[in-house]
């Protein structure tokens, strides 16, 4: 009995220290319906290359600079690209043949630098949308952009 008491009274303890806990109120972040007129970022840990990725009406530029401050362009872009707001699918087409397609991730997914931020993660695809990998079956390519 005097077990079962001791028992009990622990298990109170527990609940009422949990019900104690501070609320974590979820930031709700509004849904991207277009990428027409956004700008986001990427890198190229590689390269170190810093670009600016610039969303028209159906069209953009992905513009690279040698350094985060963008003080010297080094490399320009064209595409093509489709948003289907829907499945959050984004497909792009660089002018230099290039194909990529991929996903938007709603912003509160991913933080960068402490930031939550909208992601859209792109793979290399063939013709036929397929996602190319390397003979060791890794990934051919992917960018990742992402916008505050």
């Amino acid at each position: 009995m005097k077990r079962l008491f001791y028992t009990l009274a622990y298990t109170l303890l527990i609940v009422a220290f949990a019900s104690c806990a501070p609320e974590v109120e979820s930031v709700k972040y509004p849904e991207l319906n277009t990428l027409d007129n956004t700008l986001w970022y990427s890198y190229n840990q590689t390269t170190t290359t810093y670009y600016d990725v610039v969303f028209a009406a159906n069209d953009g530029e992905m513009i690279g600079y040698e350094d985060a401050e963008r003080t010297k362009e080094i490399s320009r872009e064209g595409f093509e690209y489709t948003f289907d707001n829907v499945l959050d699918v984004v497909a792009v087409n660089f002018d230099n043949g290039a194909r990529y397609a991929g996903i938007l991730v709603p912003k509160g997914e991913f933080q960068i630098s402490n930031i939550d931020v909208y992601i859209i993660q792109l793979y290399g695809v063939d013709e036929n949308g397929e996602i190319l990998y390397t003979p060791e079956g890794q990934l051919e390519s992917s960018l990742l952009f992402w916008m505050e």
